[in-house]
């Protein structure tokens, strides 16, 4: 129920229409979430509905003859002023922002948004202003508090730009410290311990040594008191040591305790130089390593440190422990990565029938971390060989582990005897899978097979630089791939190419990385060119070219480019060269019942010819389980190559059918299943492996060592 309140005892003026229709409007909106109310010219109020009455404390009892400004003191004179403007101009004015107290707010100040509309009585003449108002402090809270926070931010962000702009401490920490001051405080010390300590310590007094300091005002003292390079000794009644037990940052008052607690020539006129009177002490931790103390202080003159400040202290503490961390984290990341990444290469060049192998590895000689540039010579089936070599993008010891990983992996997926192009899909796939997090792994790769049956190497490329080959005639020519993306792209199925090459006697293969043919003041494109034309250089020169062994052309190939102090990039780099043309004998055997005694006579012939006839029983055998196989199930005509060895003869079979075969256990009442473990039993090694038209089944046998009167 609505109830019109009047004023008794008071002589009204004369009544208008506008006025009558604003009091009921008044008297009707008690609901409201605005406030409205009635003065009168003489600034006293006639009317207000209940919000008013909530916001002012006031009842109309209250009231009787006091003005408003009466009533209520402590709101800004600025109010009433705006009042009497309305009342003698007759025009509104909107969206005052008016500040105070009232008995319902005391003690805390209020922000109200005053709108102010005249009221005329019938003549025109201005009686009384409406007044609606609206508390707009929690807005006004919100938007300092929103503003505030944005500042911390902004402030945060240029702090964490900065910890990552150098490796070099005091680079950093002068930033970081000339930001926080004058922006978030007066004054700055970082004290850091010359030793990282436990969390779980509790020694009797902490002892840091100064490792930063800025103050504002600059001191006026001619003999300043500055902690750099100071070591101070903090006892127990200091607030870092609360710090570092607790984990948390502190907030504190300078007191005469807190200056006799820290251990320093002349701590009274050290406090009285830096001229501050509260602090915040944050301990720099990074997990249980403590590295030391920053503080922040401020002085008289400015407002005080609250809860907010608290965390904007301990933020600014994290970056500053970060850059700590990976400052001294720097100098053994760098060490543990050189030792890791040679410890992941080969320790020696394995022994590869046909090849003369020479390999060079030099890390960058500037001083960050190593780079994750490799290389590797895997044995593979029937006296083949992998040759591979490998960038990881990116430096330090991730990039030495992820090497690490890759090089392991392309040991796997050899071990499973694919094609070249197949090997690079499959480590594709497992790029991805490690580049999976925020950091994408990408890594250039060439994979080549040695297949000396053939004469030939098979090269499969992924984005990395074109190998160099050098033939018998004298040409060196780059061997341009198709294009093929490098390792970890994240386009799909990727699938690479192969390009097959003629591998004679006397011709050289030089596989490298960009370290070798790069640097500030060479392109890779003159790097690559400068290898050619050394190359070209020994082949024109008869007599050098015979003294030119691999590893004084890997030397030779080292001083193209100047890397001298500064030089940043490691050097991989892997020199092959086929000695010998091999001794082979092929057959084709046609998909038919008496090609198997065609491979038998095929045979004979070859043993006979290579003088190693002692061995023909167990190889016609054998043979003829691997020929008899392909006759049954091939359709298309199959390829039989003997290979002789300098200790071992090589049987492959290759036929069209690409199911692989695999040795089965069979049982007593089985008819079949046992040729190939015949073959596993006599051979010394044997397996098969898929190619890309089929597949191809082979076996080793070591032949015995020659006698005097062989």
């Amino acid at each position: 129920m609505v109830r019109r309140t009047g004023i008794p005892d008071r002589r009204e003026p004369a009544r208008s229409d506008e006025l009558e229709s604003l009091e009921l409007a008044a008297l009707l909106t008690d609901l409201a979430p605005i406030g409205l109310l009635i003065v009168d010219t003489e600034l006293r109020i006639r009317h207000m509905n209940k919000t008013i009455r909530t916001l002012n404390g006031l009842s109309m009892a209250d009231i009787g003859d006091k003005t408003i400004s009466e009533l209520l003191p402590d709101v800004d004179p600025q109010a009433w002023d705006v009042i009497r403007r309305v009342l003698d101009t007759g025009k509104p004015i909107l969206d005052v922002e008016i500040a105070g107290r009232t008995p319902a707010s005391w003690p805390h100040r209020h922000i109200w948004s005053v709108s102010h509309y005249p009221i005329h009585d019938r003549r025109g003449a201005t009686t009384a202003v409406g007044v609606a108002v609206i508390d707009i402090t929690e807005q006004r809270q919100a938007e300092a508090d929103r503003e505030a926070v944005e500042q911390r931010l902004r402030l945060l962000g240029r702090a964490s730009g900065l910890v990552g702009a150098s490796l070099k401490l005091p680079d950093t920490l002068a930033a970081i410290v000339d930001l926080a001051v004058p922006e978030f405080a007066d004054n700055c010390e970082v004290l850091l311990a010359d030793e990282t300590l436990d969390t779980g310590t509790h020694p009797d007094r902490l002892a840091l040594r100064g490792a930063r300091h800025a103050n504002t005002p600059r001191s006026a003292s001619p003999n300043p008191i500055n902690t750099v390079g100071t070591l101070v000794y903090l006892d127990q009644d200091n607030p870092a040591h609360r710090a570092f037990a607790t984990r948390r940052p502190v907030l504190f008052n300078i007191t005469e305790r807190i200056i006799r607690s820290v251990q320093i020539p002349e701590p009274h006129d050290f406090f009285k130089q830096i001229a501050i009177d509260m602090a915040i002490v944050v301990p720099l931790l990074v997990g249980r390593q403590f590295f030391g103390v920053v503080y922040f202080g401020i002085g008289s003159s400015r407002r005080r440190y609250t809860d907010w400040d608290v965390q904007t202290a301990a933020e600014l503490g994290s970056r500053i422990s970060s850059a700590v961390a990976n400052a001294r984290a720097y100098a053994s990341q760098r060490a543990a990565a050189i030792a890791l990444q040679r410890g992941l290469l080969p320790h020696e060049t394995p022994a590869v029938e046909g090849l003369d192998i020479a390999w060079r590895y030099e890390p960058g000689t500037a001083g960050t971390e190593v780079g994750g540039d490799w290389f590797d010579i895997i044995p593979l089936s029937a006296g083949r060989a992998a040759l591979v070599i490998g960038d990881v993008m990116g430096r330090g010891l991730t990039a030495a582990a992820v090497m690490g990983q890759v090089r392991s992996a392309v040991r796997a997926f050899a071990a499973l005897d694919l094609p070249a192009a197949d090997i690079l899909t499959h480590l594709d796939d497992l790029v991805q899978n490690l580049g999976s997090g925020p950091d994408q792994t990408l890594i250039s790769c060439i994979y080549a097979i040695f297949e000396p049956a053939t004469g030939t190497i098979c090269i499969a490329n992924a984005g990395h630089l074109d190998p160099v080959l050098t033939c018998p005639d004298g040409k060196v020519r780059r061997l341009e791939g198709h294009g093929d993306p490098i390792l970890g792209l994240g386009l799909g199925e990727q699938t690479y190419t192969e390009t097959r090459h003629v591998f004679a006697a006397e011709t050289t293969l030089a596989l490298f990385t960009d370290g070798l043919v790069e640097s500030p003041t060479v392109g890779i494109d003159e790097g690559c060119r400068r290898i050619e034309l050394m190359f070209s250089s020994i082949n024109r020169d008869a007599e050098q070219k015979q003294a030119h062994d691999l590893g004084r052309t890997a030397d030779r190939m080292l001083s193209l480019i100047d890397r001298g102090e500064g030089y940043d990039d490691d050097v991989a780099l892997l020199l092959v060269r086929a000695t010998t043309t091999a001794t082979t004998a092929t057959t084709a055997i046609a998909p038919r019942p008496q090609a198997a005694k065609a491979a038998r006579e095929a045979v004979l012939s070859a043993l006979s010819r290579w003088g190693i006839i002692g061995a023909a029983f167990t190889v016609e055998l054998l043979v003829s389980e691997l020929v008899t196989n392909a006759i049954r199930y091939a359709s298309a005509p199959s390829q039989l190559i003997l290979r002789r060895g300098q200790h071992a003869l090589y049987v492959e079979v290759s036929d069209e059918d690409t199911r692989v075969p695999r040795l089965l256990h069979p049982t007593v009442d089985d008819e079949g299943g046992r040729g190939l473990q015949l073959v596993a039993e006599l051979a010394t090694r044997w397996g098969a492996r898929p190619t890309r038209t089929g597949k191809t089944v082979w076996f080793q046998l070591d032949l015995p060592a020659p006698t005097e009167n062989d």
